[in-house]
């Protein structure tokens, strides 16, 4: 499997062939992660179906020895702070869906924040990261919700 960062990287380049202006200055964002009491084939639909629900298109879906990454499209910050002071900043996600033992997967989010100018020596680059690691952490409650609820719907 692919460096998470390299991926990121990578994912610059290919968003350049969708139209989109690549970004210069790229860092690794929030992460979050979480053991989840189902398999992948469960997981990953929810993962995905998650992610669009947040308007993110999905860039690619790659799987490896039984493991699957996601990589989104790039897309305009939401918070209206961080975008006011960060000019053109940018998000992406790339997650990592794995199967462990136990007939359960484990989830792993990680943004990245890109914008024209450098991003990390801009006062409002933690806001930015909060930002970023708060939203992805919600997106893991938000699978593990949705998860549940088809559980109960079936009992």
């Amino acid at each position: 499997m692919i460096p998470l960062g390299f991926a990121l990287l990578l994912g610059c380049a290919s968003v350049a062939r969708a139209a989109e202006p690549p970004p210069s200055h790229v860092v690794i964002a929030g992460a979050a992660s979480d053991t989840l009491a189902w398999n992948l084939d469960e997981v990953l639909p929810v993962a995905i179906a998650e992610l669009e629900k947040d308007d993110w298109t999905i860039q690619r879906a790659d799987s490896a020895a039984g493991s699957h990454r996601i990589v989104t499209r790039w897309k305009p910050l939401k918070h209206a702070l961080a975008r006011a002071l960060l000019e053109g900043v940018m998000a992406r996600c790339v997650v990592d869906v794995q199967p462990i033992p136990g007939n359960r997967t484990l989830v792993r989010i990680q943004g990245g924040l890109a914008s024209k100018n450098d991003l990390e020596g801009s006062p409002a680059f933690p806001v930015a990261q909060n930002t970023y690691r708060a939203a992805a952490e919600r997106w893991l409650s938000r699978v593990e919700g949705t998860l549940e609820a088809r559980e109960s719907s079936r009992r």
